[in-house]
């Protein structure tokens, strides 16, 4: 199950943004890249769906007007609150339709706003991170309506994963994000650049439950910040929306600093496993690929 890891507080950077998909490694999926004319910073998800056309929507990005979206899914044991998702509905045309629409932040920052933009979005179970980094503002929503202003200075940290973002109670997985989020921040205020985003990766890869090599239960995913490959037996409930293949586990990373003081983007994707061959191969000390952007934003900034 992904997470997502977001903070306003370090001096250098107005946001910082920490990710990791959980996916099945034989997913297809085309690496960070530009779109739609250039204006578009992100991933793909290149699995086909019922209608045989691969669906193209991403799970998270950024345009150049500073617009960014990351999207998650949302797991829930509520029958009586179950949302009805649409089988053809794909969690990832939410980021996609925000970033391509031209409007402001403004026009999208609650859920009745951005439900009235898009309706889709009341149909899948999924939590959203959405804001502009030209003004900071940001919000976290879900399906079910909740959305709410988040990284204000008095409370600057947030961690998101797939339970409900207003939980009264954590999974073991945020609370150790939340504490190595805020210790990061503190400790790494004049790094460098370089060495900030290797911190944010080893944060995204830390495991502090050891992994079972064939998956047993929730408390895997529900535990730990990286899930390292897990086979998945057949017919077991791993939350993914489409099983394929037999590998599970963080399978790429993502880390993204907003310059404070200049228009300046950096997106890294570190690429982990695209698939089930990938599983034995490749790890975070030793990524399959490393991807580097610097993204300038348009003015004003």
């Amino acid at each position: 199950m992904c997470i997502l890891l977001a903070s306003s507080a370090h001096p250098k950077y107005s946001l910082i943004l920490i990710s990791n998909r959980d996916e099945f490694f034989e997913r297809k999926t085309q690496h960070t890249c530009l779109q739609k004319d250039q204006s578009i910073l992100c991933p793909l998800d290149m699995a086909v769906g019922n209608d045989g056309i691969p669906k193209r929507g991403t799970w998270c990005g950024i345009n150049k007007n500073g617009k960014i979206a990351f999207v998650l899914n949302l797991r829930h044991n509520r029958p009586q609150e179950a949302n009805l998702c649409n089988p053809g509905f794909s969690r990832g045309s939410v980021p996609t339709r925000f970033l391509a629409d031209p409007g402001p932040f403004s026009e999208w920052c609650t859920f009745d706003k951005f439900a009235s933009k898009y309706p889709p979005i009341r149909n899948g179970n999924l939590n959203l991170f959405i804001g502009d980094c030209k003004t900071q503002q940001f919000t976290a929503m879900d399906s079910f309506g909740l959305s709410r202003p988040v990284l204000a200075p008095e409370d600057p940290n947030l961690v998101i994963s797939n339970d409900f973002i207003d939980s009264t109670t954590k999974w073991p997985k945020i609370e150790v994000a939340e504490k190595l989020l805020h210790n990061l921040i503190h400790e790494y205020q004049d790094a460098a650049e370089d060495e900030l985003v290797t911190k944010c990766l080893e944060l995204a890869s830390h495991c502090q439950c050891e992994s079972p090599k064939v998956f047993e239960s929730d408390q895997l995913t529900n535990s730990n910040i990286f899930v390292a490959p897990v086979e998945i037996p057949c017919g077991a409930k791993i939350g993914a929306t489409l099983p394929c293949g037999t590998y599970y586990g963080t399978r790429s990373q993502i880390v993204v600093l907003v310059a404070r003081k200049e228009p300046i983007v950096t997106f890294v994707e570190q690429v982990l496993h695209d698939a089930d061959e990938d599983a034995t191969k490749y790890s975070p000390s030793n990524p399959k690929e490393r991807i580097n952007f610097k993204l300038t934003l348009d003015s004003p900034f």
